[in-house]
């Protein structure tokens, strides 16, 4: 990529940009740095937090089914989110790419990006809808073992179905926004997933329970629910890459057009990302298994823990996201040294709101885990596991920022070998050592969850290790 002319102020970079004012990224000014990553990193913040306390709704109005009801929407979870790893895969290629154009104001690559993108994405996106439809009872039948009932097996392939059939939504609104945020667009992902998520509240109202003339649809209603909220995402994301005056534009002669240099070069940074996205739904997978081995209720509190658990990842998703746009923009500017800056100024923000959101978690944790069942051990050890998020947010939230930075350069071989070493290494075996019968310490599902934070630690260590040492800025994409 030829270094672009930086002594040129670019306006696409200064004032007025398509929809609205954004700050030069070769600012010399710490507020204006500041400003620049509170204006990438909010929409994506609020994003994150409005969706989380939807997500919490909605496992609220499903547990008022009953125990069976949350254990089959989260065994639908992992194997949901293994038809996600491609799409967040080829998200990470396709954001790096979008802010590395558009940081070398080359426009014209930066739309190849998008276009490429989807074309990719509605391929992938038939071929793994049509195996999770084939083999997907038979992985649910895996990941639940012998201790779960059959009652919440069969709810749980329904609530699969559903979501699969609804799936070419998510994955290609996921998709768009993924190259929207390299160029800097984090709105139209906050106004998409925040309808989206109100919509689905609302469905799940009338479809869980049947209410307002609907039919009472149970576990069903809320996957169904799920979608209708997706699609109406997708509608809003396609509204603002088709209007007039944006810096992303969708073309169809593009679409039908297969670029093959251009996928090359999206899987270049894509394929590391998809392994990394396989290791974690590997050892997510692993770990399903192993806690459901625990029983209903020990499943059921975990569920309830990782639901809530994603309001205090929310700070280090958003952050991230910022520190991935700041560090391909810079690069694109050949301005390494602004990499930098971005990402100890983005490191500084995002460590004080995860404090903030650790001793919310700490203290109300039994408050809030109330809200989804009235079961008083169910209700005791979600808070206890609460609380060992709550000590580690801090350093989860911190690697969040160091490894979507250096994805954002371009490094995801890298982060896909941190992720080996934290799922597949650490956390197996640490969880073996404290919950095996064989062994003194038998804390069982305490034991899975501190192995599951562990890796948090060793992780931010790595890639804080990895950023600083700065091999990331001689790579090319």
């Amino acid at each position: 990529m030829t270094p672009p002319d930086c002594s040129v102020k670019d306006p696409e970079f200064k004032g007025k940009n398509e929809r609205g004012r954004q700050i030069d990224i070769e600012t010399n000014s710490v507020a204006g740095r500041r400003r620049l990553i509170v204006g990438l990193a909010w929409p994506a913040l609020a994003e994150s937090i409005l969706a989380s306390f939807i997500s919490m709704v909605d496992m609220m109005m499903v547990s008022g089914l009953g125990a069976y009801a949350i254990n089959a929407v989260g065994l639908v979870t992992q194997p949901r989110f293994v038809l996600l790893a491609s799409f967040m895969a080829l998200g990470v290629g396709a954001t790096a790419m979008a802010a590395r154009f558009k940081g070398a104001r080359d426009k014209k690559n930066a739309n190849a990006v998008l276009n490429q993108a989807i074309t990719m994405t509605i391929i992938l996106t038939a071929i793994l809808c049509a195996l999770m439809l084939i083999g997907g009872e038979s992985l649910l039948r895996l990941l639940a073992g012998k201790n779960i009932s059959e009652r919440t097996i069969q709810e749980a392939m329904g609530y699969l179905r559903i979501q699969v059939y609804g799936f070419p939504t998510l994955s290609l609104t996921f998709c768009i926004n993924a190259v929207l945020r390299g160029v800097g667009n984090t709105r139209t992902s906050f106004y998409s997933n925040t309808a989206a998520n109100i919509v689905n509240v609302f469905f799940n109202y009338c479809m869980i329970g049947g209410n307002l003339g609907f039919p009472a649809m149970g576990v069903r209603g809320a996957s169904l629910a799920t979608v209708i909220g997706q699609f109406v995402g997708l509608c809003i994301v396609i509204y603002t890459v088709c209007r007039n005056g944006e810096y992303l534009k969708f073309d169809l002669r593009q679409l039908v057009r297969i670029d093959l240099s251009m996928i090359r070069r999206l899987l270049n940074i894509g394929l590391p990302a998809l392994g990394e996205q396989l290791i974690m739904r590997v050892g997510m997978l692993i770990f399903t298994a192993i806690i459901t081995s625990l029983g209903e209720n020990a499943y059921a509190s975990h569920m309830i823990a990782i639901n809530i658990q994603q309001l205090s990842f929310t700070t280090g998703l958003a952050f991230g996201a910022a520190a991935a746009t700041a560090v391909g923009q810079s690069l694109g500017r050949v301005r390494a040294d602004l990499a930098m800056i971005y990402v100890r100024t983005t490191q500084n923000m995002c460590s004080l709101v995860s404090l903030i959101v650790a001793v919310f978690l700490f203290f109300g944790g039994e408050m809030v885990a109330s809200l989804y069942s009235n079961d008083v051990d169910i209700i005791h050890q979600s808070a206890h596991i609460l609380k060992i998020i709550a000590v580690s947010n801090p350093f989860s939230n911190a690697r969040f920022v160091y490894m979507s930075a250096l994805r954002g350069a371009g490094d995801s071989r890298f982060a896909a070998i941190i992720t080996f070493v934290g799922v597949l290494l650490v956390r197996p075996i640490i969880s073996w050592v404290l919950i095996t019968h064989h062994l003194p310490f038998q804390i069982g599902l305490t034991g899975v969850w501190i192995s599951l934070v562990s890796d948090g630690f060793i992780c931010y260590a790595i890639s804080k290790v990895r950023f600083m040492h700065g091999a990331w800025q001689t790579i090319e994409v």
